[in-house]
């Protein structure tokens, strides 16, 4: 909102109350009316303007980072989608405040849907506002390791003997006033719920303030779907409202009373007087706003949870601008993870490659965004002998963990835990199991690792590292049957959320997925695809409600199908013709909800690329980008920022080749590759620097 006095700024002129005082607006007679949104964020912000400088201070030194990445003048770019972990304490003084965790589940539920404009009510939004909604690209996740880092359900639950709770001192923050301390503001979104005096549905406090005090307070009876929610704030709107003060959003109206003169600090907001309440009628005009009037379907409005159903594209701006600035170090933990392969990223210019040398040991080089390492051609020796490829997963910026099998075909492991390899330099730990083919890995949080292996009876298997050990055991596998002609492919799309996907043997696509409580179809059972399938399918989990699954036919042309948050597209069976000539299994990366890049290679063993951008396949639907090169094995690509692309094949002298997307071009050269050289055993002699002239692969076009 953009009023007259532009020159306000989102602190100025907030002298006025920041809404009802209660939770009943009386009428003409005394009455009490309806109940009316109340939220206490600017009471709150009010207090410690007055009674922190250091708060005060920091707020403006917020404001001015925010529109500094706001115009774009700060040089970063907020990545596609993060996925920010969430804490719930519930305090409660009876059984009916401790609220059950699939109310709770719910409450995350809805935020998911909001803050990426996925909610099933957004078509309610006029149409003269339609243009505005954003999609803020956050979601939002129970934890799943907590502050020492041991394995979560993301809820505390804390009995107290305050029978409500008051804002103006911060009571249900602090286990001495009969509260629960908050975890890390950092690291977590710490969400309280329990009882709140006089009605106030909740409060949040803005980035800049202590962090003992960090987070969202919701009252018990506004929060999630069911259960206790009471209408009309059970919608869980209430959380969506108080966790965008959370990331920096003002009232719509800019709350200054009703003068028209406030801020809300955005510019796509229509100027408005002051709070609606209840469910308007469209238009509702004010401040001389017609013929559209106020935006009271905002979520930073004082609606019901039924009449408010978005945030605007200006607002999604300001939120990624605090999680870019203020709120950065969330950003630590809230990076989708990647899923395992070869080679992985562990952060923004950061890619490991861990490869089987001539020797049957593992090796590994890396690049740390300035240089591979070690330095000119040479590989870290990890040991082992082993047979095929490696599995290389990463849960954070300092752990790598690596899968491979051993001669014995048992699964064997090592890991990077952020000073050194363990449990040696060159030793591995056995998990058993008798391993058909190379092992598949997805990670969905902190300290949690899902492996899953093909028998020699061509079924699929599953174990678990769960934060403390492996399940069912060191060298147990629980049995998911099937009769697979290909690895199984796994991704993860949320928090203990598993998609498998598998050629069977009568060549069509299986499906099977753990659902958090699961796995289904129960028993041996799997969902059929369709599909004439040649190869290793791929699959990507672009956010929550997306999967994407590649195949090549058995006419080594591209096939496409995706699920939708609904349904299969283009059907349960059916399948969108890509073209192409493959003769690799294809290799797909996800840059964001509406990127895809796929990679294979063609029949001259060239690689071909071809990327989805939101709307269309380029460069045609059928067609493909031309990268060059003369690949022996099935290419590897790895995205280690919104804009970078890394992309790693094998060349007929049997070193690792490398070329990158920077966000412009291809380099070294649209049809040129760097060599990293062959991983050698100890004691070889060293190999060429890639810094010196190499052979090309392929340096012309056909």
């Amino acid at each position: 909102m953009r009023p007259g006095t532009a020159g306000t700024t989102g602190m100025a002129g907030m002298a006025g109350m920041a809404g009802g005082g209660g939770d009943a607006a009386p009428t003409g007679n005394g009455a009490p009316g309806p109940p009316r949104h109340w939220c206490a964020t600017m009471p709150v912000h009010r207090r410690l303007l007055n009674q922190n400088q250091d708060y005060a201070r920091a707020r403006g030194a917020i404001e001015n980072s925010t529109r500094l990445a706001m115009s774009g003048r700060a040089g970063t770019r907020f990545p596609d989608v993060v996925r920010i972990p969430v804490v719930v304490h519930v305090v409660y003084q009876d059984d009916r405040q401790n609220i059950s965790d699939d109310q709770i589940h719910s409450q995350l539920a809805v935020l998911n849907a909001d803050y990426r404009a996925a909610n099933s009510d957004v078509g309610a939004v006029p149409a003269p506002f339609c243009d505005l909604v954003g999609d803020a690209q956050i979601e939002f996740h129970l934890a799943t390791a907590g502050p020492d880092g041991k394995p979560t359900t993301g809820i505390t639950r804390t009995p107290t003997s305050v029978a409500q709770f008051s804002p103006d001192d911060d009571g249900i923050k602090s286990a001495a006033t009969g509260g629960v301390d908050p975890w890390p503001a950092a690291r977590y979104l710490n969400l309280w719920v329990g009882q709140l005096r006089d009605g106030l549905l909740g409060y949040a406090q803005f980035p800049g303030g202590p962090p003992q005090t960090d987070g969202v307070v919701i009252t018990y009876t506004a929060f999630g779907t069911h259960g206790t929610a009471a209408a009309p704030f059970n919608l869980g709107r209430t959380a969506t409202h108080e966790v965008g003060h959370y990331l920096n959003l003002f009232h719509i109206w800019g709350d200054d009373g009703t003068g028209c003169g406030g801020t809300d600090e955005v510019g796509d907001t229509p100027n408005q007087a002051g709070p609606n309440h209840g469910k308007p009628s469209f238009p509702s005009l004010s401040c001389d706003n017609a013929p559209n009037g106020d935006l009271f379907v905002n979520y930073m409005d004082y609606v019901d949870d039924a009449a408010m159903f978005m945030f605007t594209k200006g607002q999604v701006a300001r939120m990624q601008a605090c999680l870019q600035t203020a709120r950065s170090s969330l950003l630590a933990t809230a990076a989708t993870p990647q899923p395992a392969a070869p080679v992985v990223s562990r952060g923004a210019g950061r890619i490991d490659v861990v490869r089987r040398g001539t020797d049957s040991a593992l090796h590994r080089r890396w690049s740390d965004g300035t240089g591979w390492q070690p330095s000119g051609a040479q590989w870290e020796h990890l040991g082992g002998v082993c047979l095929g490829e490696p599995q290389v997963a990463t849960w954070g910026p300092d752990r790598l963990d690596v899968f491979v099998r051993g001669t014995n075909r048992a699964l064997l492991h090592k890991w990077w835990d952020g000073a050194g390899w363990q449990p040696s330099p060159a030793g591995y730990e056995s998990l058993g199991g008798v391993c058909l083919g190379d092992p598949r890995v997805a990670t969905w949080g902190p300290d949690r690792l899902d492996v899953l292996v093909r028998g020699f009876d061509r079924a699929v298997y599953h174990k678990w590292w769960d934060g403390t050990a492996w399940r069912p055991s060191t060298t147990g596998y629980d049995h998911l049957g099937g009769i697979c002609a290909s690895e199984p492919q796994v991704v993860s799309r949320a928090p203990s959320r598993l998609d498998v996907f598998v050629v069977g043997a009568d060549s069509a696509l299986h499906h099977k997925w753990w659902d958090g409580g699961q796995w289904c179809p129960t028993g041996p059972d799997w969902d059929h695809l369709g599909g004439i399938c040649v190869g290793q399918p791929a699959a990507v989990a672009a956010s929550m409600n997306r999967l994407d699954v590649f195949v090549v036919g058995a006419d080594s042309a591209l096939y496409h199908k995706w699920w939708d948050g609904t349904a299969w597209r283009p059907s349960a069976t059916g399948y969108d013709y890509l073209g192409g000539i493959c003769t690799s299994s294809p290799q797909v990366v996800a840059r964001g909800p509406s990127r895809l890049d796929v990679f294979v290679t063609g029949p001259d063993a060239a690689l071909y690329h071809k990327w989805w951008d939101g709307t269309a396949w380029w460069p045609t639907t059928t067609g493909y980008q031309r990268l060059g090169g003369v690949c022996t094995g099935d290419p590897e690509v790895v995205a280690c920022g919104p804009d970078r692309l890394d992309v790693f094949v094998t060349g007929p002298d049997a070193a690792l080749h490398h070329k990158w997307w920077d966000g412009v071009r291809w380099l070294p050269s649209p049809l040129e590759y760097e060599s990293l050289g062959v991983p050698l055993g100890p004691g070889s002699a060293a190999q060429p620097s890639p810094t010196q002239p190499v052979p090309a692969l392929v340096t012309t076009a056909t």
